[in-house]
């Protein structure tokens, strides 16, 4: 039976809603979001609050750039860190740790910056066209990754803790204002929203696009800037958190179809809803020691994407 789309989106909500409420109670011990006062209200709405609101925040951006990386590139199986901005804001993050080893602020810049460097870089080859264009993503990512390497072996032993605990993906250094990452996943989602026409005409391949008016070349180089632009500051706010751009966008076009407009906002609220879940998981699961969310979302996502390049062949 199919599912009336008003009623899909009831239920993206209320999946929502049960997910917060359900984050903001389990921790070392359960706290009841509706009876809280005290301590337990301190612990709530001042620790896992806003925690919860970075959760979303990044879970969001990173499906966002997932999806659009996946028009960009023709390519159903790519993700956010598929051309090596996770890895030159690793590099980056890690050379601002050489200077300052104990400062999440200076890695946190150093990120960003890194992360531009990479994109300036990829924006080199966006002329060339997606394929030799994930190519080159592919080859800059293991350039990032052998830096990556000598700048570990050369880093302090005092910022080595900071470092890996950032490249496995943690949302307990993010240094970005909440208010910042809530407006960049707004803004974000309203461009996305704005080429959401662009983004189904390009599905059809370019020849087709062409046709019906897109102005392909302009609206990939708009699509490549902006999907790097919200990578970017999800890596800077999270460290590198795999998969969650694979994962969400296409259960989200098994729920709501292919139209963009429809895509675009259930992938930035259930990439926000995965995230919140498996940071939520990460901090207590081995309570009061906490994991590193992007080993879970790692755990989550390589079993599914096995499972759909098994699909695709």
């Amino acid at each position: 039976m199919t599912l009336n789309p008003a009623f899909r989106w009831v239920l993206v909500l209320t999946v929502l809603v049960c997910t917060v409420l359900l984050c903001l109670g389990i921790g070392e011990e359960w706290i009841n979001p509706f009876a809280a006062n005290g301590q337990d209200a301190v612990i709530l709405w001042e620790l896992r609050w806003p925690r919860l609101l970075i959760a979303f925040s990044v879970g969001g951006l990173l499906a966002l750039a997932g999806a659009w990386f996946q028009v960009l590139l023709g390519n159903p199986l790519a993700e956010p860190y598929v051309l090596g901005v996770a890895g030159s804001a690793s590099v980056g993050a890690v050379a601002g740790l050489m200077i300052y080893p104990e400062s999440a602020v200076v890695m946190s810049i150093g990120a960003f910056a890194g992360a531009w460097l990479g994109i300036s870089i990829v924006m080199a080859f966006s002329h060339l066209g997606s394929g030799r264009m994930l190519l080159a993503g592919v080859v800059l990512a293991a350039f990032w990754s052998a830096l990556l390497s000598l700048l570990l072996a050369l880093l302090p032993k005092s910022g080595l803790g900071l470092a890996f605990s950032w490249m496995m993906g943690d949302l307990s250094h993010s240094d970005l204002p909440i208010p910042l990452l809530l407006l960049s996943w707004i803004v974000a989602l309203g461009c996305g929203l704005l080429l959401s026409r662009s983004l189904d005409a390009l599905l059809l391949g370019e020849r087709h696009a062409e046709a019906l008016g897109v102005e392909v070349k302009k609206q990939r180089n708009r699509l490549l800037l902006l999907a790097s632009a919200v990578t970017a500051i999800a890596v800077t706010a999270a460290g590198t958190i795999g998969f969650v751009g694979l994962v969400v966008p296409h259960l989200m076009r098994l729920m709501f179809g292919s139209l963009h407009r429809a895509v675009l906002p259930a992938s930035a609220i259930g990439g926000g809803i995965l995230l919140m879940l498996a940071d939520s998981v990460a901090r207590t699961i081995v309570a009061p020691s906490e994991l590193p969310v992007g080993v879970l979302t790692a755990m989550l996502g390589v079993p599914v994407f096995l499972f759909l390049l098994l699909r695709r062949s």
